[in-house]
Parts: C-alpha cells; structure tokens; sequence
C-alpha cells in the first residue's frame, strides 16, 4: 500500500549519480541501464540492464551516501516507488541482523567469513585475516566469487555501507550479519 506507481518513457533518468537517496524502486515493466560516470573516462560506463523484478536505490538509502550510479529507462516501463521513511520501517530493519565484534569473530571461527565492502585502498590499509574484499558498488555485479553456502560477516569503516551491502545479499538468498559500528568501533 505505500508503493506509489511511477510510468516513465525510454531515456527517462530515474536515478542520477551522485543525488540525495530518497526513494526504492522495483520494476515493474520495462528495462533499465545501470551507469556509472568515471573521472577516468569521458563516457559513462554501462554496468547493468535490469527488468521486471529487478530492485534499485536501496544502497544509498542504506548508507546515506550519494546514488552511486544513473539509472536510465530503456523501454517505456512503470516502477513501483517507496519513499525512504517507508523503506527503513518496512524493509531494513527487520533484515539486518547486527553482530558486536565479539559475536562477529564467533561467528566467523564458526565457518563465516568476512567480507570487506569498502573500496581496495582501504582494504589494503587495514582489514580482517582472511576477509574477502568486494566493494559494495561492485556487489550486485560480482555474486558468483561468492559461496552461497557460507554465512558472511560484512563490514565497512562505519557499518552504513556493509548495511546495504547485507540488504543486496540477503535480498539475494545469502546468510549476512553486519559488524556492528564497523571497524571504526571494532578498534581495528
């Protein structure tokens, strides 16, 4: 009941890189390409095409951060839309399970394992034994390195991107925890 329906024409922008998150989005009909703008390279680099099912704009509502990409319709479509408030008390809470650290590493010593969101340099700097480093804007592109079998203890600096990061999985089949505070309070 608190989805709204949203009808968009092909070339619409749904999602600009780099805007304030505030809404949810599933396809309802149509396609759409996922963007991303490089500083590197002049043009936008094509990272996905979604259809019906497909979910967008729960990472950045997640976070708090800016939208990491562009969403542009490919065909004519209709996207149910969930505006933030909506989405944090039907959806986030009550798929999150947080971990202090003491229950993250028995976890971990009980067959999970660790799984880094943040981007290779801060991985690099610091991180947990044997973590696997997936960057969370590389997440929904990159599932198959993943074991479906294994449970993940996922983590950031904060806990906002390992969040949304957790939300992407579960929403995926896979068992996920989040380390509570991230490594900032871990003391790491």
């Amino acid at each position: 009941m608190r989805l709204k329906r949203v009808d968009y024409k092909e070339g619409d922008v749904v999602i600009h890189q780099g805007s304030h998150g505030d809404h949810f989005y599933i396809i309802r009909s149509g396609r759409c390409m996922v963007t991303r703008e490089s500083p590197a390279n002049q043009q936008n680099i094509d990272l996905a095409e979604l259809g019906v099912g497909a979910t967008v704009g729960e990472e950045a509502l997640l976070s708090n951060e800016a939208r990491n990409a562009t969403i542009t319709m490919l065909t004519d479509g209709t996207l149910m839309q969930l505006g933030r408030d909506d989405f944090h008390s039907l959806l986030n809470e009550p798929m999150i399970v947080s971990l202090t650290h003491d229950e993250a590493d028995e976890a971990v010593n009980h067959g999970g394992k660790w799984l880094d969101v943040r981007v290779p340099s801060e991985y690099r700097a610091s991180s947990k034994a044997n973590a696997t480093n997936l960057p969370l804007y590389l997440l929904r592109h990159k599932l198959d390195v993943l074991d479906r079998e294994t449970p993940y203890v996922v983590y950031c600096d904060t806990g906002r991107r390992s969040s949304a990061a957790a939300f992407i999985l579960k929403q995926r089949g896979f068992e996920t925890a989040v380390l509570e505070g991230g490594l900032n309070r871990s003391g790491l």
